[in-house]
């Protein structure tokens, strides 16, 4: 028999009643919500964006549906929500029906006994508080929001006053009921491993489900497996299916798979696996085949192909309701477009369909758990993290972008105690991902922004895989303008300024930016100090790629609310000058160039060593380089080859020419380029100048 069955999404328009001391007891709202029934509310929506500015504690939400059905007792009611900030507590016809803690996870309930199917009524309390600065914020936190309570690039920043503001809290995701099946799916986890030989996929299938029945009976799961829109394997498996709550799983195997790659080693192939039963309704899951690991040396391999991690780190969005799909799309392809091979999810959690989207454009994700610096130290607390980093761990398995679990952001020294227990709960979920205790301080150099110069990256400091480095830049006026008050932009309200993220110290005092005679001039300053400073440590890094230095992750791409910060894409998505810095860092064939001396005298010796960086997998044969002068080439090194993912140096020695004695005093430029034959593979301008001696 054919399951019928019906999703209903209950989103729209919902009552509401603001609780600010958490005073209100279930019985007293439903005369509060008939009182004021003129009070609605967006669901799915954080609160902040529906008005309730700074709002720190309760929200009772509340809604009336009608849905007529013939379903049977023995079909399974479930409510499902994918997204709520921080605290649920759920009624559904005056009774409570469960509580829940943790702001990404789906969750569900079993509601066959208290719906009504006619006239129901929905209430959720919804909690996100305001920590106590000084006691548990920001050092003791117990919250786990990650960069959704506490950052230096959320509103407020580090202030103890200002730093829990524009709270996240509400129902951010869609509310769904789903009625008619008899058996629920709650979680349907994919996963591969790869023959030695490369030659089979095994496919191993875990589902986790909630039913009504009240004994044990065999069902029949037909499967499919689709590629490139063919469907390449059907089967079916006889599976156990209990009262009440429990899991099953089955496995099989694919002949010459085709593996998930990133987009610069070739193609990012997905599979679709249909499932299906006479319990329940088709499912359908998408997931990867890939493999992926660290050698002793922090090498990473994806499918057995050593690549170059050329990273970022992103917060899309201070409020995951209105990341929409198109901000989405956008995002993920300024990223692609920026050479990027490497994200770093940075310290939190995010929406499906973003997770969906690096999937389909080839893009390998490192995600952080959401801890962000030090938290409570108690049992309680190690105990509810380890049940929600399981909870991560499930929910974003089958996406085959993701390589690496991250189990806390710059945790200093609970990296030796809760990361651990961290660790171990990612571990037993998941062996076939690279997994990391921490992402901490030792990995993060900030040299030209929170210490020292930018030139110290010539000694490549804290590799060999640097999670963070980079440097704040302002956006350009006009985004500016939309945030910051004339008075603030004209008369440097430095308080302001620093409520949005801007950091005084740094730039004036390290980075020593100028300030120029008008906020335009500082602006330009400002972008490119930031851009020469990711050009600088970028093509540092890279060039000791097979010597120490295996991948590096600028911090951060783009705005998450309207700010001052280290993005190379402020918050209305127009780009710095550091965007085009970093894209031309990060090309995956680089020609990097170190002017050994950039003031000559007539005639002299030019003083240059030069790398060629080769990230792919591909072979270039009969190169050459050339220095041109004004159609005169100078110099040119020629008949070489560039091996697969290589990186080769020419030293100064090899690369000896005298400049010529037509060349004027003054600004100077020569162009350097590499060919493959007569394509040009890169090329690049070297400025000088030539002075008298005198």
């Amino acid at each position: 028999m054919k399951i019928q069955s019906k999703n209903i999404l209950l989103n729209g328009s919902w009552n509401y009643v603001t609780d600010f001391g958490s005073k209100y007891s279930y019985a007293e709202i439903q005369k509060l919500i008939d009182q004021n029934l003129k009070n609605k509310i967006t669901v799915p929506s954080n609160w902040e964006c529906e008005g309730f500015h700074n709002f720190n504690g309760s929200i009772w939400f509340a809604t009336n549906f009608n849905v007529k059905s013939d379903f049977t007792e023995d079909d399974i009611s479930v409510l499902l929500f994918k997204g709520v900030d921080y605290f649920a507590d759920v009624w559904l016809n005056g009774k409570n029906i469960g509580k829940h803690e943790g702001y990404f996870q789906k969750f569900a309930f079993n509601v066959s006994k208290s719906l009504k199917h006619g006239n129901d009524f929905l209430v959720l309390k919804v909690t996100s508080p305001r920590e106590t600065p000084g006691e548990v914020w920001p050092l003791k936190k117990k919250l786990i929001k990650g960069i959704f309570n506490h950052h230096d690039c959320r509103p407020g920043g580090w202030s103890y006053e200002f730093g829990q503001d524009q709270n996240t809290g509400g129902i951010w995701n869609d509310v769904e009921l789903v009625i008619g099946e008899k058996v629920f799916l709650e979680n349907v986890k994919v996963g591969s491993a790869i023959s030695a030989n490369k030659e089979k996929a095994k496919i191993t299938v875990a589902a986790s489900y909630l039913n009504n029945i009240s004994r044990s009976i065999t069902s029949k799961i037909k499967i499919g497996v689709i590629n490139s829109g063919k469907k390449i394997l059907q089967k079916e498996f006889s599976v156990n299916i209990k009262p009440k709550q429990d899991s099953f799983s089955f496995s099989f195997e694919i002949e010459n798979p085709k593996f998930w790659f990133s987009w610069d080693t070739g193609k990012p192939e997905l599979y679709q696996l249909e499932i299906s039963s006479e319990l329940f309704c088709p499912r359908v899951e998408t997931f990867g085949i890939k493999e992926v690991y660290l050698d002793a040396d922090q090498n990473f391999y994806l499918n057995g192909k050593k690549l170059f991690l050329r990273g970022t780190n992103i917060i899309p969005t201070q409020f995951l309701s209105k990341l929409s799909s198109a901000k989405i799309n956008k995002l993920v392809s300024d990223i692609k477009a920026a050479n990027i091979n490497a994200v770093r999810v940075h310290a939190h959690v995010n929406r499906k369909e973003l997770y969906d989207e690096f999937d389909k454009q080839g893009i390998l994700l490192w995600q952080d758990f959401p801890l962000q610096w030090t938290y409570d130290n108690s049992k309680e607390f190690a105990q509810n993290a380890v049940a929600q980093i399981k909870d991560m761990v499930r929910q974003l398995n089958n996406h085959s972008s993701i390589a690496f679990w991250c189990c806390h952001n710059e945790p200093g020294e609970q990296i030796e105690t809760l990361d651990k227990l961290l660790y171990a709960a990612v571990l037993s979920e998941d062996n076939s991902r690279i997994i990391r205790l921490a992402s901490n301080f030792e990995e993060h150099p900030y040299d030209g922004w929170y210490w020292g110069k930018k030139e110290h990256y010539a000694a490549t400091p804290m590799g060999p895989l640097v999670t963070e480095f980079g440097a704040q830049a302002l956006p350009e006026i006009s985004s500016l303008k939309k945030f910051l008050s004339p008075k603030a932009i004209s008369k440097y309200d430095w308080k302001e300024w620093e409520y949005h993220n801007f950091q005084f110290d740094q730039t004036f005092n390290i980075a020593k930016i100028e300030r120029g005679k008008n906020v335009g001039e500082f602006i330009k300053n400002s972008q490119a100090y930031q851009a020469d400073l990711l050009k600088t440590a970028t093509e540092f890094y890279r060039r000791k790629k097979n010597n120490g230095i295996t991948g590096i992750f600028q911090f951060m791409f783009v705005d998450c609310w309207a700010s001052i910060t280290w993005s190379i894409v402020d918050f209305y998505g127009k780009k710095k000058s550091g965007y085009k810095a970093l894209q031309q860092a990060f090309k995956p064939l680089l020609l990097s160039i170190r002017l050994r001396q950039d003031v000559y005298l007539p005639e002299a010796k030019f003083n240059s060593d030069i790398w060629v960086i080769n990230d792919s997998h591909k072979l270039f044969k009969n190169c050459s380089l050339s220095f041109i002068w004004k159609d005169k080439v100078l110099l040119e090194v020629t008949n070489f080859t560039i091996k697969e993912n290589d990186n080769k140096f020419f030293f100064w020695e090899s690369l000896i020419f005298y400049l010529p004695k037509e060349m004027k005093y003054g600004r100077n430029k020569i162009q350097v380029l590499l060919r493959s034959k007569e394509t040009i593979l890169d090329q690049s301008e070297l400025a000088f100048l030539i002075v008298a001696k005198k």
